[in-house]
């Protein structure tokens, strides 16, 4: 028989900045990131999703989510709601780390890919499309290239392999 419950605790100021909690947790209908961005950080290319929206709750500090081009304001006790198309990316501005719980349902049939880390596998990652807080940054723009090149590379393997199968 299946545990009725799953309990951990994690030390908010131990976590790197993005955590999935889903093995952890034994999640299987809420995806859950946990997001521990040090001062002065933030994303360096943008994200969207398939059909997750994604609910980003503020535990603390203060930061910046960009909305597909438009800058929202964040801080402690901020709830955003964020549709699955819109391209989105996620920045600290203040002096302390921004900790911050993000949260979507799970649609039917997710994760495709058993081994994915997260529970919800739709993310596309934005590659080319860089924050204004890291435009003309040539060392993000090479990193962001290469993610990209190895991202492809990945998409084509899963590919290969559904055909193969």
């Amino acid at each position: 028989m299946l545990p009725m419950y799953h309990k951990a605790h994690f030390d908010w100021d131990q976590l790197p900045p993005l955590t999935s909690p889903r093995r952890t947790l034994g999640l299987t209908g809420v995806a859950l990131g946990l997001i521990n961005l040090p001062p002065g950080q933030g994303y360096t290319f943008t994200h969207q999703h398939r059909e997750q929206e994604e609910v980003y709750m503020v535990l603390s500090g203060r930061g910046r989510l960009l909305i597909d081009g438009e800058m929202v304001d964040l801080a402690a006790g901020d709830m955003v709601r964020v549709d699955p198309a819109s391209k989105r990316a996620l920045k600290n501005d203040g002096d302390t780390p921004l900790q911050v719980i993000c949260a979507g349902a799970v649609p039917s049939g997710y994760p495709k890919d058993p081994g994915a880390r997260y529970l919800i596998d739709d993310g596309v990652p934005n590659y080319d499309d860089i924050p204004p807080w890291c435009s003309g940054d040539e060392e993000v723009a090479e990193r962001n290239a290469e993610l990209k090149r190895r991202y492809l590379r990945t998409l084509e393997k899963r590919k290969k392999a559904s055909v193969d199968d």
